[in-house]
C-alpha cells in the first residue's frame, strides 16, 4: 500500500482573523485583549494554525511578532498576497486551494465581523466563531464569544470530550 490513503485523513485547521480577534486595543492603541500562547500552543497538537487577514502581510508580520505568536502559524494569507478580501467568497476559495483543505476536513473560522464568516459556513460547512459582543447573529448559525480565548477554551473542551 502507499501512502496515497493518507489523503483522506481528516485533519483539523484553526483559522484566525487578526485585528479584533487575535488582539483587541483601546482608543490609546494599548492592546486590552490577546490570544494565549499556552492555548495556541494547545490547538497546535491537534490541528493546522492559519491567518486570514483582510490586512496586508506587512501589518499581519508586525503583530504576531508583537504577539509573539507567529511560530504557531503554518500559513499566513493576507489580502495583499491572495488579491482578494473576505467577505468575497474567492478569497475562501484561495485560501482553501493554498492551504490544502479538503472538503472533509474539520474547519474552525474565526472572524470578528459576521459577515466574513458567511462564506466560510454557506459554501465550505466551516465551523465559525464570532469573536465580539457588538454583532447582530441571528441570522448566523454560529458561536459567539467575547474573547479569542474563550473561544479556543469552548473548542478545546469540546474536542476533547468527543
Amino acid at each position: 500500500m502507499t501512502d496515497e490513503n493518507n489523503d483522506n485523513k481528516n485533519e483539523k485547521y484553526f483559522i484566525f482573523d487578526l485585528d479584533e480577534t487575535l488582539y483587541k486595543l483601546d482608543k490609546n492603541y494599548t492592546i486590552t485583549s490577546q490570544i494565549d500562547k499556552q492555548l495556541l500552543d494547545k490547538l497546535s497538537k491537534i490541528g493546522k494554525i492559519i491567518l486570514f487577514s483582510n490586512a496586508s502581510y506587512s501589518h499581519c508580520i508586525y503583530w504576531i511578532e508583537v504577539l509573539d505568536i507567529k511560530d504557531y502559524f503554518s500559513s499566513i494569507f493576507s489580502s495583499d498576497i491572495i488579491k482578494y478580501m473576505k467577505p468575497n467568497p474567492l478569497s475562501y476559495k484561495k485560501v482553501v486551494e493554498l492551504a490544502g483543505i479538503k472538503p472533509y476536513d474539520k474547519v474552525y473560522f474565526f472572524d470578528d465581523i459576521s459577515i466574513n464568516l458567511l462564506s466560510g459556513m454557506e459554501e465550505y460547512k466551516w465551523n465559525i466563531y464570532l469573536i465580539n459582543k457588538k454583532n447582530d447573529i441571528s441570522n448566523l448559525n454560529c458561536k459567539q464569544f467575547n474573547t479569542i480565548n474563550n473561544a479556543i477554551s469552548y473548542i478545546l473542551d469540546t474536542e476533547t470530550s468527543e
